[in-house]
């Protein structure tokens, strides 16, 4: 996980199984194992101080405060941490004397504690919320697969199906006034879809109520986090977000977001798979069939408490892109930042208000790639038109958008083998909804807005422009050309070549305003 300052979204290895491999022991081994950062600095009336512990709900733990009174701060940090054992200590699966296990172990109890009614209430709103999307029912399913990646064994679906319909189907009762929990037939609680979220509220609590005169309290468990205020001389805490294809704690940032007193919580299923024989699982499962997500989601998501953002991001995670989205327009209060796992993203409507402003003034910008091509005459007889791609790559390559297809039927598709290679390969000709018929000899123009196939407007930096034509009976030619997404105009010009004739790309960027 990163450590960087004011990273709480990093790549998501704990949202399932939230204790998971570590014993709850670990407190006690806190004073001995954790790693300590002091940070005191004057500014103005403010003090920062900074802490990092490992070993911490099997991850790690940075605390940030901002207040006048370095001892008070250091006694609440103090408190907050003995909160947060008390807690690991009672809701931890790992622990057959956990109240939670033992909760599963009686299956009703009339002496709940408060946060475990808490805990399992949340855990029920959400199931409900969601329409089954998210569910804490389904420990009976990961001891499933925690035995089958023990013993090596792929289980079937048919063993599975009915193991989380049923839990699902059970009734499940709280009495919070009585202090009971009482479970139905099949359900074991696991709450780890939101169980660091309320451990990261219950502390930040703790911490605003012991320094009331704190003007900023950052709380981060494993990049789940929750921010309060906003430190001194600043617009906001600035968290970095994590590319989901990278194990660096210390870079590859997709983006970066500016948050003031909200929580932030990332799923997803990069890191952290099952290998059963040969054959790799994702550790998160659709709640209705127990069976794991392919293709799944990386979400980052922002709300107003930290389990909101955690029981949501865990629910995105599991879902089809579209329905993902649907779902966070659906939640007040709520923005998603999505990926797929091709790498396009996707965002809710809202996501935007959060960019910092360098970001945002960039996702504002006037940005506009004209391509002025021809199609060159051979003057052959029996000519025929030549199959025509255009496509932007990364530097290395991998293909982001596809500007212009000549020619848009199946059988042609390899003809023109580098557009096959890097960018049609992975993608329905027939769904390309930029194709066009071929076009005889002549001056064409095309123009992009700097947008890949998924909306999402390109970073700054260098790019490579595709150009590549072929013929039934003819040549086939292909060259490329490197441009920058930075302010300013470009214009670069080449001569014919070929099957592909002379063109001209004038690039044109002017930053929003502020």
């Amino acid at each position: 996980m990163s450590r960087l300052k004011y990273n709480a979204t990093t790549l998501p290895q704990f949202k399932m199984h939230l204790t998971r491999g570590r014993a709850l022991s670990s407190i006690f081994m806190l004073i001995a194992s954790f790693v300590l950062n002091w940070s005191a600095v004057s500014i103005g009336q403010a003090q920062e101080v900074i802490q990092h512990y490992d070993g911490v709900l099997g991850t790690s733990l940075d605390i940030t405060v901002y207040a006048p009174d370095q001892t008070n701060t250091a006694a609440a940090i103090d408190t907050a941490l003995a909160e947060i054992a008390r807690l690991e200590q009672m809701l931890t699966t790992y622990d057959d004397s956990s109240e939670l296990m033992q909760l599963n172990a009686s299956r009703s109890t009339d002496s709940a504690s408060q946060p475990l009614i808490e805990v399992v209430s949340a855990c029920e709103e959400w199931f409900a919320q969601t329409q089954g999307n998210f569910s804490c029912r389904l420990g009976a399913v990961v001891d499933f697969w925690d035995n089958a990646e023990e013993t090596q064994q792929v289980p079937g679906r048919q063993d599975l199906s009915p193991i989380a319909r049923d839990a699902n189907r059970a009734e499940l009762i709280i009495n919070a006034e009585q202090n009971q929990i009482q479970l139905g037939d099949g359900i074991k609680l696991d709450p780890s879809g939101l169980a660091k979220g309320y451990i990261i509220e219950r502390a930040m609590a703790v911490l605003r109520n012991q320094i009331p005169e704190a003007t900023g309290i950052k709380v981060d468990i494993g990049g789940d986090a929750s921010y309060w205020g906003i430190p001194p001389d600043s617009d906001g805490w600035e968290v970095m977000v994590a590319n989901p294809e990278s194990s660096a704690d210390n870079g590859d940032f997709i983006t970066s977001i500016l948050l003031d007193s909200k929580a932030v919580a990332t799923s997803g299923h990069n890191s952290r798979k099952r290998q059963i024989l040969m054959r790799e699982f994702s550790h998160i499962f659709t709640p209705q069939t127990g069976w794991p997500v392919f293709s799944g989601l990386y979400a980052v998501v922002i709300a107003d408490d930290a389990i909101t953002a955690d029981a949501v991001a865990t629910t995105l995670s599991a879902l089809p892109i579209t329905d993902a989205l649907a779902t966070t327009e659906a939640l007040p209060g709520v923005e998603a930042l999505l990926v797929d796992e091709s790498g396009a993203q996707r965002t809710s409507s809202g996501w935007n208000e959060y960019l910092s402003k360098e970001l945002l003034l960039l996702s504002n910008a006037d940005f506009k790639l004209t391509l002025d091509y021809s199609i060159p005459s051979q003057g052959e007889r029996g000519y025929e038109r030549p199959y025509v791609a255009i496509w932007v790559s990364t530097m290395d390559n991998t293909a982001i958008k596809n500007l212009i297809l000549f020619g848009g039927e199946q059988r042609w598709a390899g003809s023109n083998q580098r557009w096959w290679r890097y960018a049609g390969r992975s993608s329905s000709v027939e769904k390309i909804n930029v194709t066009r018929p071929t076009r005889g000899p002549g001056e064409y123009q095309l123009v992009w807005d700097g947008r890949d196939d998924s909306g999402t407007l390109i970073k700054p930096g260098d790019y490579l422009l595709h150009v590549e034509a072929s013929r039934e009976h003819g040549g086939h030619s292909y060259r490329n050309v490197r441009f920058k997404f930075e302010e300013g105009t470009q214009v670069i010009e080449q001569e014919q070549f070929g099957e592909v004739g002379a063109f001209k790309v004038t690039v044109e960027m002017s930053p929003a305003e502020e």
